[in-house]
C-alpha cells in the first residue's frame, strides 16, 4: 500500500492509498467507503481492506459458538428444514434420487444442518469446521478442523460450501485445494450471498450482508467465475433453484425472475472435476 495519504473527507481516519486486488492484483476502488469495502476494475471481486485483526475475528466467532442459534451470522443461517430443502435440490439437479454410496463433504459445516440433511439421504458425510467441530463431534459426526487434516487417501464424490467463502480472507486457496480431495468426476457446489443482486444495488452499504463483520470477500457472478476457472474448473454452472422461502406464491415467483436475470440474493454454483 504504497503512496498512501490522508483525505479531507468525512471518513478523514480510513487510509486512502493505492489498493490492489488481494486475488489478482489490478488497482482497485473504493466501493463501500465506510465500511472499508473496495472492488477490482479487472475481477470485479469485493474485498475488506485492511482485513480486521483476526485475534478479534477468532474472539468474535469463539463468542458465537457459545450460544450457536442465537449467533447465526458467524454459526451458520441455514436451518434444517432449508437444509433439506437444499440437499433434494442438488441430488435433481445431479440427477439423482438420493446420495446413497457417496462421500460428501461439507466445508464450513456450521451448525451441522446440512450434515443432517445429506446423512438423511444416504450419504456418508464428513465436515470441516473450525468453531463448531467438537460439538459436531459429539453427535457423531466424522469431523476436520481444517482441509490440511483430512488425509491424503480420503477422497470425495462431492464437496459441498454453503454461505462459507465470504467468511475467508483468501477463499481461492481452499477452492482450490479441493481439486486434490475429489475423486474424478466429483463435483463442487458453492454458494454465497450475490453482490450483484438487486438489493445489493439499492442498499449499498446498508445491504446486511456488507454489514457482517464476519464477511471479507462478496462475489458477483463476474468474479465467482473467474475464481472458479482460474483454480482449475471448467464450465462452472450457475444455478436457477426454485425454493419456496414462504407461502407467498407470488414473492416465490418473484425470487424465480431474479434469478433469471442474475440479481437474486445467492451465487449458487455446480462445477466438475475433469
Amino acid at each position: 500500500m504504497e503512496q498512501a495519504k490522508f483525505t479531507d473527507a468525512p471518513n478523514a481516519h480510513i487510509l486512502e492509498a493505492e489498493i490492489t486486488c488481494p486475488y489478482c492484483g489490478t488497482d482497485a476502488s473504493a466501493r463501500w467507503r465506510k465500511l472499508n469495502f473496495w472492488q477490482c476494475s479487472s475481477c470485479e471481486l469485493i474485498f475488506k481492506h485492511p482485513l480486521p485483526d483476526m485475534d478479534k475475528v477468532v474472539e468474535l466467532y469463539e463468542n458465537s459458538w457459545t450460544s450457536p442459534a442465537e449467533n447465526r451470522s458467524e454459526t451458520g443461517g441455514t436451518s434444517l428444514e432449508l437444509a433439506r430443502k437444499y440437499a433434494v435440490k442438488l441430488a435433481q439437479t445431479l440427477k439423482l434420487k438420493d446420495f446413497t454410496g457417496l462421500r460428501i463433504l461439507d466445508f464450513g459445516a456450521g451448525r451441522g444442518d446440512i450434515l443432517t440433511a445429506l446423512t438423511e439421504l444416504g450419504s456418508d458425510v464428513y465436515g470441516v469446521e473450525p468453531f463448531g467441530y467438537k460439538g459436531l463431534v459429539e453427535r457423531g459426526f466424522n469431523m476436520f478442523r481444517t482441509l490440511d487434516e483430512i488425509p491424503e487417501d480420503l477422497k470425495f464424490d462431492g464437496i459441498i460450501t454453503m454461505d462459507v467463502v465470504e467468511h475467508l480472507g483468501s477463499p481461492w486457496d481452499e477452492i482450490s485445494s479441493f481439486n486434490r480431495l475429489l475423486k474424478n468426476g466429483g463435483f463442487v457446489y458453492i454458494s454465497t450471498p450475490n453482490a450483484g443482486s438487486l438489493r445489493a444495488r439499492l442498499e449499498g452499504e446498508k445491504w446486511r450482508e456488507a454489514l457482517r463483520p464476519g464477511h471479507f470477500v462478496l462475489f458477483n457472478g463476474v468474479s465467482m467465475e473467474r475464481m472458479l476457472k482460474r483454480a482449475g474448473y471448467r464450465n462452472p454452472k450457475r444455478l436457477r433453484w426454485i425454493i419456496n422461502y414462504t407461502d407467498n406464491n407470488l414473492r416465490n415467483a418473484v425470487g424465480y425472475l431474479l434469478q433469471v436475470a442474475h440479481i437474486d440474493g445467492e451465487l449458487r454454483y455446480l462445477i466438475r472435476k475433469t
